[in-house]
């Protein structure tokens, strides 16, 4: 009757009042009754059963006494068995609620740990993200005070990373994270050689209709240039005979060039002896897949002597030439090569040229080459390969001048340009520009043990928002002689970013520190839209009065 009357009140409780929020102490309550009605239940099984007793003792009276026996037991068999089943549903309940409590407490117990990780790592984003603002806004202003006492200020307005740099804001070799190609680390994407359709066309259509048709270079021509032709035969002769204590220059042609470090090493660059800069050699005469050659080079391969070294810049098909390259390796006149990161397998795979007889290098990395005398047989050696960006005191010079032997330190230095042979391998090799010095040990001839720097800037854009020769000359300068291309820079709006102009040439000859420079890339082969006269016509006018430091030569 009790549990009745607390059940009527909280019901009518309910019924008045049916907006109210249930409280723990109500929750609380509700638990109470629930396990009275339980308990209640359990009761009225017990007293049914009780009754049920009373009843059959009140029949087995009325039986006999072998029936009521028989009767009773059957009875008591039933009772045992329902009591049976009646714990072991309740067991079995029990059990089947504990689990279903259980379930629903992990459920729970993991959904409040998701929302707590998930609010925590919220919390954590934001605070990181304040954090980086902070310093971020810290450092800007650091960065605009020391940029108001800094000696030079650079800004970068193309995609960059820290990585691409040394704390001394040396470029370093760089690839674009995402395509994971080579890129100018200081423009990322304008220098990368990726051309727009209208770019192209534009370009094209010029040259189509406005270029003019230039012939290959005559003796009138050259006469009018250099007031003077020299004798093919005369120079052939000459370029075997070194300058004892110097660096003598030929130019052969394009960018191909014979370096002789006095009596000692002769180097070879970006050799290109062919009649078309193509894949194909068909149709030599006109522009189909390549560009036909002006001017044939002054020396043929059979005419070069024994090169010790020769250095590539990048793998254009006027500067690495896949015939120059096998004739030079079949007949045996090459001892070591040595290219930027990338062509070594491009050699090995195309030329079959031994692998120990490559040296593949990145930016700012020397290799030195050793000749030793071994009785009447003088070999050359490679001594090592090391990183120079860290050696800015430049101690391997003095290590140098103190050695017995006859030493070149070839350097591979960065430049602005592009690399590609087909439309499906552009970036993927790197391109670059060499430093080349010379220590030889002292002789009868050579009192003194000087060192002998050259540079070849193989093919190069000018970086106005970047002192990038400034720094090639600050670590590796000053030069006394250096090759630097003049041509093939028009249209600017299309080359720009790939050639430098003359008047961009001086600008090199000078920021690397050149005692002399002689101008290259140009006269050979129609690449862009200058005609053959004009590099070294605007090369004159910029130089004025220092005309004898920045020259430009025949071929030859």
């Amino acid at each position: 009757q009790s549990v009745r009357n607390y059940i009527f009140i909280e019901n009518l409780f309910e019924r008045f009042f049916p907006f109210q929020k249930k409280t723990n102490k109500m929750r609380q309550r509700e638990k109470i009754i629930v396990a009275l009605r339980k308990q209640r239940s359990k009761f009225v099984d017990s007293f049914a059963l009780q009754s049920d007793e009373r009843r059959l003792v009140r029949q087995y009276l009325k039986m006999s006494a072998g029936d009521a026996q028989e009767k009773f037991k059957q009875w008591s068999i039933a009772k045992r068995d329902r009591i049976k089943l009646y714990y072991l549903d309740g067991k079995n309940r029990l059990r089947t609620d504990t689990e279903t409590i259980m379930s629903k407490f992990r459920e729970k117990s993991s959904n409040a740990r998701a929302r707590w990780r998930l609010s925590a790592t919220g919390r954590w984003n934001r605070l990181l993200s304040n954090t980086r603002r902070r310093r971020d806004r810290i450092r800007g202003r650091f960065q605009s005070i020391a940029a108001l006492y800094s000696r030079y200020s650079i800004t970068i307005n193309e995609p960059f990373r820290k990585s691409w740099f040394t704390l001394e804001g040396y470029p370093l070799v760089s690839k674009d994270p995402y395509t994971g190609r080579f890129v100018n680390p200081w423009n990322s994407e304008s220098t990368n050689g990726f051309k727009r359709i209208d770019e192209v066309w534009k370009w094209k259509k010029t040259r189509m209709i406005g270029f003019p048709e230039v012939s290959p270079a005559n003796a009138s021509t050259v006469k009018s240039l250099f007031g003077f032709e020299k004798n093919k035969e005369a120079m052939k002769q000459d370029a075997h005979v070194p300058t004892i204590g110097k660096i003598k220059l030929n130019w052969i042609g394009h960018a191909t060039n014979l370096i002789q470090f006095s009596d000692q090493f002769t180097v070879l660059t970006d050799p290109m002896f062919s009649n078309k800069a193509s894949p194909f050699q068909w149709f030599q005469q006109t522009e189909f897949f390549g560009v036909p050659r002006w001017t044939p080079p002054s020396l043929r391969i059979d005419d070069l002597g024994k090169i010790d070294v020769v250095v590539i810049s990048h793998d254009h098909y006027d500067h690495l030439d896949l015939g120059s390259v096998k004739e030079l390796n079949e007949k045996e006149k090459v001892q070591f090569w040595a290219v930027p990161l990338g062509i070594k397998d491009w050699l090995i795979t195309n030329i079959g040229i031994k692998e120990e007889s490559i040296i593949e290098l990145e930016w700012w990395q020397r290799v030195k080459f050793v000749k030793v005398t071994q009785g009447s047989n003088t070999l050359l050696r490679v001594e090592n390969i090391q990183s120079i960006i860290h050696d800015s005191d430049r101690s391997y010079i003095e290590d140098s001048m103190e050695s017995d032997n006859n030493e070149l330190n070839v350097t591979c230095a960065p430049a602005q340009h592009w690399c590609s042979r087909s439309p499906f391998d552009r970036n993927t090799r790197l391109w670059c520009s060499w430093a080349i010095q010379a220590q030889l040990k002292k002789n009868e001839e050579m009192m003194d043990c000087i060192p002998l720097n050259f540079y070849f800037a193989g093919d190069t854009g000018y970086p106005e928002n970047f002192p990038l020769h400034r720094q090639i000359g600050d670590l590796l300068g000053p030069f006394d002689l250096a090759a630097i291309p003049i041509g093939a820079y028009k249209p600017r709006f299309f080359m720009k970013d790939s050639h430098c102009d003359p008047k961009e040439a001086v600008k090199i000859h000078k920021d690397i520190r050149s005692n002399r420079s002689v101008a290259i890339h140009w006269g050979t082969f129609p690449l862009a839209n200058e005609p053959f006269e004009e590099p070294p016509t605007v090369l004159r006018q910029e130089v004025k009065d220092d005309d004898n430091e920045f020259v430009a030569v025949q071929h030859g």
